[in-house]
């Protein structure tokens, strides 16, 4: 992944091939033309639950229509500015037998996304200089 600013706030992340375009609102002085990037995250999260919901609900032949993860981030009121708490709701279509829930949010806590976002991943950071700038 490589993400390389596009003018103003804007920035574009390039992911084998894919190109993802981040900005701020225009109180944060960007052009408001694409989500942020801390909103990202709970982007990754809300779609790594439902493909992993549509999946079970595939296999087993129960119907997929009308699927929907909802994800509400609030930030943390303490430093470092970040998001405190993510509430995911699943939204099943209603033909879903209520005697599959439990497992359907089992499945839901298992997506790489989750457990990315519950354990969360060492990171570290290096600089070097970009190409064509000065040494």
């Amino acid at each position: 992944m490589t993400a390389r600013h596009d003018g103003g706030m804007r920035f574009v992340a390039e992911i084998r091939g894919h190109q993802i375009a981040t900005d701020q609102p225009e109180y944060g002085r960007g052009a408001d033309s694409a989500a942020m990037p801390l909103e990202l995250l709970g982007a990754a999260l809300s779609t790594c639950i439902a493909l992993y919901v549509h999946q079970f609900l595939a296999v087993r032949s129960l119907p997929t229509d009308g699927l929907r993860v909802d994800v509400v981030a609030t930030p943390a009121e303490d430093r470092p500015r970040r998001i405190g708490r993510y509430d995911v709701e699943v939204r099943l279509p209603a033909d879903v037998p209520e005697s599959m829930h439990a497992m359907i949010e089992r499945v839901a806590v298992s997506c790489p996304a989750h457990a990315t976002l519950t354990h969360s991943p060492e990171i570290s950071v290096s600089l070097g200089a970009a190409a064509g700038g000065a040494s």
